[in-house]
């Protein structure tokens, strides 16, 4: 939000859906990032992973992120996540609404999560 704010704009509105991905292993995972320019953005990084570095992170990426679907977990595949950020905001102007002055609410939010709390153990 504060990046649409800083940039001028008024009405900030951040969504962010997390999705995930099945990959046949980690190599094939890791062929992506890169391709994807998902690298090391790290200043001081080393310019490459050795070998064994490489085998053993696919190693233990494959035994902790294995591929989770309905039927149960697959051992010959892994699983990824990914999150995509949606951003929106709205050029300023006068007929956009606008807040009102701190302290004139007129209900708490604390209490319509009460509220709501104890109408979904109703149902």
């Amino acid at each position: 939000g504060s990046l649409l704010t800083n940039a001028g704009l008024s009405l900030p509105t951040v969504d962010v859906d997390t999705i995930k991905v099945g990959y046949p292993n980690a190599m094939v995972l890791m062929e992506h990032l890169q391709r994807m320019g998902e690298g090391n953005a790290c200043i001081n990084r080393r310019p490459r992973t050795s070998q064994d570095t490489f085998l053993s992170a696919a190693c233990l990426y494959d035994e902790m992120f294995p591929l989770e679907t309905d039927e149960g977990v697959e051992d010959d595949a892994i699983e990824a996540s990914v999150q995509i950020i949606y951003a929106i905001g709205w050029s300023p102007h006068e007929s956009q609404q606008q807040p009102k002055e701190r302290g004139t609410a007129t209900h708490k939010v604390g209490d319509m999560v009460v509220e709501h709390t104890k109408t979904k153990e109703k149902d």
